[in-house]
């Protein structure tokens, strides 16, 4: 599934109206996350990811793609050191799994299985109950 589809979906179903929600595309500012999210006057940067699981649960997720950059890793790090917030959020053809940006160092060599262990929430798509996306806005708004 397209990231943007993915993006469309946490909007519709995440955002409640007084939120704000921006997609970034930053050039001048390496690794900083794609989407800044305000909600309950709690503000965190999350950077989604749309990868394709692979068929042996023993192979690296980010194995060949998708992979968090070494810039990503470290802004996520540094914004976590700072005090921020920064989350993954990982959308694969199976499930959304949302990481606190704290396990950036170590995503890219994470399996699924060991994914879903660190997940802050994760979810089996399809997504069919509001309480569920309820779940990862109150993660998000903590």
């Amino acid at each position: 599934m397209a990231e943007s589809v993915d993006y469309r979906a946490f909007k519709r179903n995440v955002v409640e109206p007084l939120d704000r929600l921006d997609r970034i595309e930053n050039c001048m500012v390496l690794g900083m996350p794609d989407t800044n999210y305000c909600g309950d006057s709690k503000e965190c940067w999350i950077e989604f990811k749309s990868p394709k699981e692979p068929v042996r649960p023993t192979t690296k997720l980010f194995g060949s793609n998708h992979k968090l950059s070494q810039d990503q890793k470290n802004w996520m790090l540094r914004q976590r050191n700072a005090g921020g917030r920064a989350f993954v959020l990982i959308v694969t053809d199976k499930r959304w799994l949302l990481l606190d940006g704290i396990h950036a160092d170590r995503i890219n060599d994470m399996t699924v299985p060991d994914l879903v262990e660190v997940a802050l929430w994760h979810a089996v798509k399809p997504i069919r109950s509001k309480e569920q996306w309820k779940q990862c806005r109150t993660i998000l708004t903590r």
